[in-house]
């Protein structure tokens, strides 16, 4: 029988940052608890832990004018946003919910509208399809530096 994970979206984003940190979160290695940029995250979604949702495995921020609506510090990954919140609306179409998503960027208020077409629906699944591959795997991807590292709660993990 394959390997066989129901993804969270901190699945999903990780599958955009960065796959070896992906693969150690899966297997409940987890290095953020002394993360100074986790514990600012934490603090912006404070005033949202009221609203937030549980649906399933996942955790939405809240929900606004019926859209879902996830706030992120910065744009630094905006791609793993994006598809967090597409994974958001995937759930909720399964459900039989049909809504579309708002990105905020705290920095600047940015917002960013997020659609899940049925191109973006393939490529969602397509996904998951690899971070079930990549989690069913014995050992964790080799290292390999990318620009999320230097910021990263693994970075010390991995490098050191």
């Amino acid at each position: 029988m394959a390997f066989r994970i129901k993804p969270t979206a901190t699945h999903i984003n990780y599958y955009f940052t960065c796959k070896r940190k992906l693969w150690l979160f899966n297997k409940n290695i987890n290095c953020e608890h002394d993360s100074d940029l986790v514990k600012v995250g934490k603090f912006y979604h404070k005033k949202y832990e009221k609203d937030s949702i549980n649906i399933d495995n996942i955790k939405i921020d809240k929900l606004r004018n019926g859209k879902v609506f996830e706030l992120k510090k910065k744009k630094t990954a905006p791609e793993a946003a994006k598809f967090q919140v597409l994974y958001y609306l995937y759930v909720l179409k399964n459900h039989g919910i049909i809504t579309s998503g708002i990105i905020k960027y705290k920095e600047n208020n940015r917002l960013q509208k997020v659609e899940l077409t049925k191109d973006k629906q393939k490529e969602l699944k397509e996904v998951i399809k690899k971070i079930n591959l990549l989690c069913g795997k014995k050992k964790p991807p080799g290292l390999k530096r990318n620009r999320f590292c230097k910021r990263c709660s693994y970075f010390d993990f991995c490098f050191s």
